[in-house]
């Protein structure tokens, strides 16, 4: 399991890395129209859906919204964000609240809808984020921040965990993996937004910068226990079966749909972009 584990993460870091430094702008959007369809596919496991026609009348719907999303260009777009944002903080109720779930969580209908304030901000994310002019530097900073919020996490939890985080929702992960995140993420935003600068800041933006990145190594996890949460409720292992090793594609996304609303409203907010 771990070798097959680590050659599908190898496979994942040479695609991405192919895909940030070549691939242009339009073929950029087809991979990741894929990519979302395929995430899409998933959530209708994760929504408690069986039937297979629904399934690919969902993906169909998500990819449809998400393609008009994305012609009605930016002015749109900004406020999906925000609304994604809204939608990962509100989250944070469910998961204090667990167990048991909350009503609406166990209606179909609701966590159909719900996939698309998760799938369709991170689309459009992307999106935007590959036609600035820092794309390769910004995205990769992106996915390094999420990264450390994870690794940091497994570390400092492995060595020092011992206070449950989310016990009911996800067993593993301890407040001192938690913090330990926390704080791999916030070396990992300061050294980008040293190199991202075009002189040394001053103190209160270097501090401004940890916090920002405390917010959103936090958001990143909230989007791994919802998802979480949601396989449980299903009594699913992973989201699909996609990707050898790593279960599926949502398993991969979960932290990255959660973080990124805030990561772009930051980039347009910091002046930098």
């Amino acid at each position: 399991m771990l070798k097959q584990r680590v050659l599908t993460a190898m496979v994942l870091v040479a695609v991405l890395l192919a895909a940030i430094f070549w691939l242009p702008p339009r073929y950029f959007d087809g991979l990741l129209t894929l990519i979302v369809a395929a995430a899409a596919w998933e959530w209708t496991s994760l929504s408690g859906v069986t039937h297979a026609p629904l399934k690919k009348f969902y993906v169909v719907i998500v990819l449809a919204v998400g393609l008009a999303l994305l012609s009605a260009g930016g002015r749109v777009h900004q406020p999906l964000w925000i609304a994604g944002l809204v939608g990962w903080l509100l989250a944070c109720y469910t998961l204090f609240r667990y167990p048991p779930a909350p009503q609406f969580l166990q209606r179909q209908w609701f966590l159909l809808l719900t996939g698309l304030w998760v799938l369709l901000p991170c689309w459009l994310g992307f999106h935007y984020l590959q036609r600035l002019p820092q794309r390769e530097f910004l995205i990769l900073w992106f996915i390094a921040l999420v990264a450390a919020a994870d690794i940091g996490a497994y570390f400092s939890g492995r060595a020092f965990g011992k206070y449950k985080l989310a016990p009911a929702v996800s067993p593993n992960k301890t407040i001192e993996g938690f913090v330990g995140g926390i704080v791999a993420t916030t070396a990992v935003a300061i050294a980008g937004y040293l190199a991202l600068s075009p002189q040394f800041p001053g103190m209160l933006a270097l501090v401004s910068v940890a916090c920002l990145a405390a917010v959103l190594a936090a958001l990143s996890v909230v989007g791994d226990l919802f998802e979480s949460l949601l396989k449980r409720q299903q009594q699913l292992k992973d989201s699909g079966t996609l990707l050898p090793g790593h279960g599926g594609v949502m398993d991969r996304l979960d932290s990255i749909t959660a973080a990124l609303p805030l990561y772009v409203l930051l980039l347009q907010g910091s002046g930098l972009v």
